[in-house]
């Protein structure tokens, strides 16, 4: 579902009192968070629920959550089969 219009946007209080002055990287848990224009061409680390991976902000993610950019599972990737000859 769409959040609603007169709620406006979410973003973690975290990264709205975020001084970047005094400590330039942002950390954060919070992927339901609505990446704003005050953190355009900086690096937001987003908590994937083992590690904090790096997401670096574009103008073409503006307006998108932070979890669209962090995979919270591992991609599965299937061996080939070895096929056993025959003598």
């Amino acid at each position: 579902m769409v959040r609603s219009r007169w709620k406006g946007i979410y973003v973690a209080k975290e990264l709205q009192n975020y001084n970047t002055v005094s400590n330039p990287t942002i950390v954060t848990t919070e992927r339901s968070s609505v990446i704003i224009p005050y953190y355009l061409s900086k690096t937001i680390y987003v908590y994937n629920g083992r590690k904090y991976v790096g997401v670096k902000i574009t103008e073409k993610s503006l307006g998108r959550k932070l979890g669209e950019y962090v995979l919270t599972k591992k991609v599965e990737k299937y061996k080939a089969s070895k096929k056993v000859k025959k003598k």
